[in-house]
Protein backbone atom coordinates (compact mmCIF):
# COMPACT_ATOMS: atom_id res chain seq x y z
CA UNK A 1 0.00 0.00 0.00
CA UNK A 2 1.34 3.41 -0.51
CA UNK A 3 0.48 6.88 -1.10
CA UNK A 4 0.73 8.90 -4.28
CA UNK A 5 1.54 12.73 -3.88
CA UNK A 6 0.44 14.67 -6.22
CA UNK A 7 1.39 18.74 -6.66
CA UNK A 8 2.55 21.53 -8.48
CA UNK A 9 6.37 22.66 -8.49
CA UNK A 10 5.16 26.09 -6.56
CA UNK A 11 4.19 23.60 -3.65
CA UNK A 12 7.37 21.39 -3.51
CA UNK A 13 8.09 22.47 0.37
CA UNK A 14 4.38 21.28 1.32
CA UNK A 15 4.30 18.01 -0.61
CA UNK A 16 7.81 17.50 1.09
CA UNK A 17 6.67 18.01 4.53
CA UNK A 18 3.71 15.71 3.93
CA UNK A 19 5.75 13.03 2.59
CA UNK A 20 8.07 13.37 5.51
CA UNK A 21 5.21 13.28 8.13
CA UNK A 22 3.94 9.81 5.73
CA UNK A 23 7.22 7.97 5.73
CA UNK A 24 7.67 9.23 9.79
CA UNK A 25 4.75 6.87 10.01
CA UNK A 26 5.80 4.38 8.06
CA UNK A 27 3.55 4.96 4.95
CA UNK A 28 5.17 4.12 1.70
CA UNK A 29 5.13 7.54 -0.49
CA UNK A 30 5.60 8.21 -4.26
CA UNK A 31 5.83 11.94 -5.06
CA UNK A 32 5.60 13.40 -8.14
CA UNK A 33 5.56 17.00 -9.59
CA UNK A 34 3.02 17.38 -12.32
CA UNK A 35 3.87 20.61 -14.14
CA UNK A 36 7.57 20.27 -14.76
CA UNK A 37 8.44 22.39 -18.13
CA UNK A 38 10.10 19.73 -19.83
CA UNK A 39 7.47 17.29 -19.65
CA UNK A 40 4.46 16.44 -22.42
CA UNK A 41 0.88 16.43 -21.53
CA UNK A 42 1.59 12.44 -22.94
CA UNK A 43 4.06 11.44 -20.49
CA UNK A 44 2.15 13.24 -17.87
CA UNK A 45 -0.85 11.24 -18.42
CA UNK A 46 1.21 8.16 -18.33
CA UNK A 47 3.13 9.19 -15.00
CA UNK A 48 -0.28 9.72 -13.37
CA UNK A 49 -2.12 6.66 -14.68
CA UNK A 50 1.08 4.42 -13.73
CA UNK A 51 1.24 6.00 -10.24
CA UNK A 52 -2.48 5.43 -10.16
CA UNK A 53 -1.96 1.92 -10.45
CA UNK A 54 0.73 1.06 -7.93
CA UNK A 55 -0.83 3.18 -5.10
CA UNK A 56 -3.58 2.77 -2.91
CA UNK A 57 -4.28 6.52 -1.97
CA UNK A 58 -3.85 9.60 -3.94
CA UNK A 59 -3.04 12.84 -1.74
CA UNK A 60 -3.31 16.22 -4.24
CA UNK A 61 -1.70 18.88 -2.55
CA UNK A 62 -3.09 21.94 -3.91
CA UNK A 63 -1.98 25.66 -2.54
CA UNK A 64 -3.85 27.90 -5.60
CA UNK A 65 -6.43 28.07 -8.63
CA UNK A 66 -6.15 24.45 -9.92
CA UNK A 67 -8.18 25.94 -13.25
CA UNK A 68 -5.36 25.33 -15.75
CA UNK A 69 -3.88 22.23 -13.58
CA UNK A 70 -5.64 19.30 -16.23
CA UNK A 71 -3.82 16.20 -14.14
CA UNK A 72 -5.76 16.99 -10.86
CA UNK A 73 -9.30 16.30 -12.14
CA UNK A 74 -7.40 13.69 -14.85
CA UNK A 75 -5.55 11.82 -11.76
CA UNK A 76 -9.12 12.09 -9.71
CA UNK A 77 -10.68 10.40 -12.61
CA UNK A 78 -8.32 7.61 -12.67
CA UNK A 79 -8.34 7.35 -9.17
CA UNK A 80 -11.65 6.63 -8.92
CA UNK A 81 -12.04 4.28 -11.24
CA UNK A 82 -10.08 2.10 -9.56
CA UNK A 83 -10.86 2.21 -6.18
CA UNK A 84 -8.32 4.69 -5.13
CA UNK A 85 -8.70 6.90 -1.58
CA UNK A 86 -8.68 10.13 -2.86
CA UNK A 87 -7.63 13.23 -0.36
CA UNK A 88 -7.21 16.96 -0.65
CA UNK A 89 -4.77 18.69 0.91
CA UNK A 90 -5.56 22.67 0.64
CA UNK A 91 -2.21 24.64 1.06
CA UNK A 92 -3.75 28.50 2.24
CA UNK A 93 -6.75 29.65 0.72
CA UNK A 94 -6.82 28.61 -2.70
CA UNK A 95 -10.27 28.58 -3.86
CA UNK A 96 -11.05 24.69 -4.99
CA UNK A 97 -13.41 23.16 -6.95
CA UNK A 98 -16.68 22.28 -6.81
CA UNK A 99 -15.76 18.17 -7.96
CA UNK A 100 -13.09 18.13 -5.10
CA UNK A 101 -15.74 18.06 -2.55
CA UNK A 102 -16.79 14.42 -2.98
CA UNK A 103 -13.50 13.65 -1.50
CA UNK A 104 -12.41 14.50 1.95
CA UNK A 105 -10.38 17.61 2.29
CA UNK A 106 -7.39 18.43 4.82
CA UNK A 107 -7.32 21.90 5.38
CA UNK A 108 -4.10 21.71 7.95
CA UNK A 109 -1.29 19.62 8.79
CA UNK A 110 -2.69 18.62 11.79
CA UNK A 111 -5.53 16.95 9.64
CA UNK A 112 -2.99 14.72 8.26
CA UNK A 113 -3.37 12.84 11.42
CA UNK A 114 -6.38 11.99 10.35
CA UNK A 115 -5.48 10.53 7.10
CA UNK A 116 -2.91 8.65 8.73
CA UNK A 117 -5.23 7.25 10.94
CA UNK A 118 -7.47 6.09 8.13
CA UNK A 119 -4.61 4.13 5.93
CA UNK A 120 -3.27 2.89 8.92
CA UNK A 121 -7.00 1.31 9.27
CA UNK A 122 -6.65 0.19 5.38
CA UNK A 123 -3.44 -1.76 5.89
CA UNK A 124 -4.32 -3.33 8.92
CA UNK A 125 -8.01 -4.56 7.02
CA UNK A 126 -5.94 -5.39 3.75
CA UNK A 127 -3.83 -7.46 6.04
CA UNK A 128 -6.46 -9.49 7.61
CA UNK A 129 -7.69 -10.13 4.24
CA UNK A 130 -4.55 -11.39 3.16
CA UNK A 131 -4.21 -13.59 6.21
CA UNK A 132 -8.03 -15.13 5.10
CA UNK A 133 -9.41 -13.20 8.67
CA UNK A 134 -12.46 -10.81 8.24
CA UNK A 135 -13.93 -8.39 10.78
CA UNK A 136 -17.88 -7.54 10.63
CA UNK A 137 -18.90 -4.12 10.93
CA UNK A 138 -22.64 -3.13 11.75
CA UNK A 139 -23.71 -0.10 9.14
CA UNK A 140 -27.05 1.99 10.10
CA UNK A 141 -29.53 1.21 7.64
CA UNK A 142 -27.51 -2.04 5.96
CA UNK A 143 -26.92 -4.04 9.60
CA UNK A 144 -23.67 -6.26 9.54
CA UNK A 145 -21.49 -6.83 7.17
CA UNK A 146 -18.50 -8.98 7.08
CA UNK A 147 -15.31 -8.45 5.26
CA UNK A 148 -11.73 -7.48 5.87
CA UNK A 149 -11.26 -4.91 2.80
CA UNK A 150 -12.43 -1.29 3.07
CA UNK A 151 -13.20 0.33 -0.08
CA UNK A 152 -12.65 3.92 -1.38
CA UNK A 153 -16.00 4.74 -0.06
CA UNK A 154 -15.19 3.60 3.57
CA UNK A 155 -12.27 5.10 3.77
CA UNK A 156 -13.74 8.87 2.65
CA UNK A 157 -16.68 8.37 5.04
CA UNK A 158 -14.27 7.57 8.00
CA UNK A 159 -12.04 9.96 6.87
CA UNK A 160 -14.97 12.52 6.99
CA UNK A 161 -16.46 11.65 9.95
CA UNK A 162 -12.80 11.70 11.80
CA UNK A 163 -12.10 15.14 10.91
CA UNK A 164 -15.35 16.46 12.05
CA UNK A 165 -14.64 15.11 14.90
CA UNK A 166 -17.42 12.27 15.16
Amino acid sequence: MSVFISYRHTDRSQALAVQERLRHQGIDTRLDVMDEPARSTGDIARLITGRIREATHLLAVVSQPIGQAWWVPFGIGEAAITDTRITTLQVGLAKLPEYLDQWPLLRTYSDLSAFIYEYHKDRQAALLDSIGLQRCVFREGVGHSCGALRTAEDFHRALRQRLKGV
